[in-house]
């Protein structure tokens, strides 16, 4: 199933340039898919009444199966009856693209109805790319940042983090915020949360800046083999700084941590200093009257890198109505529809975002700004990636962190296990 993607409060609608007319006919009837339910289809209702408004030769009837969206997709690949534009989410942007049930759009990109790529923010159109062709396009998505304790900082006498600050100063920064207050030998206030999905500090996901920023990826580029990926010295040095957080420096919750304070908002009950995750926690942040709290990108190790939890809009390869069908597409990735779905997410158009503020605002700007340091998702690379890549990279680390160890030595045997899966899939 795709990432969760965050679903927002409605901000005030930007004004946008207007769609250009399109020198192809656009007519007749198509269908769209979506996993999303309740008020989430808002966005898309909004859509499509503007879309059949101008062009009202066109029908577009929305399909929502909230519940195993996937499953029915590739029944429908199957049949040959899947919608003409579907949303795909970054887990199943391989499997859907190596099946061929989704169009290139280069094409139409720059046929006769052409699509003016400066329009997105950077970064963000290389994400629905692979091998350099675009297969999609983007709908909305959360990079990783660091939220930090406005007051908690004041306590401890530190500056506020900047742009470019590095490993050692994010490790300073949070030794300097975990605080024994009664010599008890227990943390009562840690320095960072690290990432974590739903409890799970082995999630590739949040860890995987880590490894881009030492230089390292986990799997090669042709996506067949991990070995020299997984297990190379870029990304050793990565899982060996990040398990030192927890095991050596303690300045990082742990699994039992985590476990015991479960349902506990460590960040917004002052537990801990900083914390490392996605957008989907701002609206929460800044409606409580009693956190004073600043966002800032990623620290940096050889290099800046950050990672991002994505869904796209796809066009179905055996769509009987593709010219009809991209421009729909076009219209709600990129043009006056986008701004429906930019009132519930962050938006990949750059005039949208710059009218709704967010380049500028204290908040989201850091986010924006980190978007330029986006790594490709490996994810993309082969549709085995979760089974094979994924789940051996996770059990490395979880052993790592619970029990210590050669870091070197488990992702050689990581790295062993994740290719002779992905050559059982061949």
């Amino acid at each position: 199933m795709p990432e969760a993607t965050p679903t927002e409060p409605p901000a005030e609608t930007p004004t946008a340039e207007p769609t250009p007319e399109p020198v192809t006919e656009i007519s007749g009837t198509i269908r769209v898919g979506s996993w999303e339910s309740g008020e989430a289809l808002d966005p898309w209702n909004r859509a499509i009444a503007g879309f059949q408004a101008m062009y009202p030769d066109v029908t577009v009837q929305l399909e929502a199966v909230p519940q195993g969206y996937g499953d029915k997709l590739l029944t429908q690949f199957a049949a040959g009856t899947a919608p003409d534009v579907f949303m795909v989410g970054d887990g199943d942007v391989a499997r859907f693209v190596q099946r061929g049930a989704v169009e290139l759009l280069d094409p139409y990109i720059n046929g006769n109805n052409p699509l003016d790529l400066s329009l997105f923010l950077p970064g963000l159109l290389e994400i629905g790319q692979i091998d350099g062709q675009t297969y999609l396009l983007t709908k909305d998505y959360s990079p990783l940042v660091v939220y930090y304790n406005k007051d908690l900082f004041d306590e401890a006498g530190l500056d506020y983090p900047q742009a470019g600050w590095t490993w050692d100063d994010f490790l300073a920064t949070a030794q300097a915020l975990t605080v024994d207050e009664d010599g008890d030998g227990q943390i009562d206030q840690w320095g960072i949360q690290l990432p974590n999905h739903w409890g799970d500090v082995t999630w590739w996901r949040g860890i995987s800046p880590f490894v881009f920023q030492a230089g390292g990826d986990i799997l090669s580029s042709d996506g067949t083999t991990t070995t020299g990926y997984m297990n190379s010295p870029e990304t050793v040095e990565a899982i060996q700084f990040y398990v030192d957080l927890y095991r050596e420096h303690q300045v990082a919750p742990g699994p039992e941590d985590l476990g015991a304070l479960a349902g506990v908002d460590l960040f917004q009950t002052g537990m801990v200093g900083m914390l490392w995750t996605g957008r989907w926690p701002l609206a929460d942040f800044k409606a409580n009257p009693n956190l004073n709290f600043g966002t800032v990108g990623l620290p940096m190790g050889k290099q800046h890198a950050n990672s991002i939890c994505w869904a796209g809009f796809a066009l179905y390869s055996e769509s009987p109505n593709k010219d009809t069908a991209w421009a729909f597409l076009k219209y709600i990735a990129a043009e006056e529809g986008a701004e429906a779905f930019a009132d519930y997410a962050l938006t990949a158009v750059a005039p949208i975002a710059e009218a709704q503020g967010l380049t500028e605002d204290p908040y989201d700007g850091p986010i924006i700004e980190d978007l330029q340091y986006l790594h490709p998702l490996p994810e993309f690379r082969t549709m085995y990636f979760s089974e094979c890549v994924e789940q051996n990279f996770k059990a490395a680390v979880e052993r790592l962190l619970l029990q210590g160890g050669d870091v070197q030595a488990a992702m050689d045997e990581a790295a062993a296990a994740a290719d002779a899966c992905l050559a059982r899939q061949q």
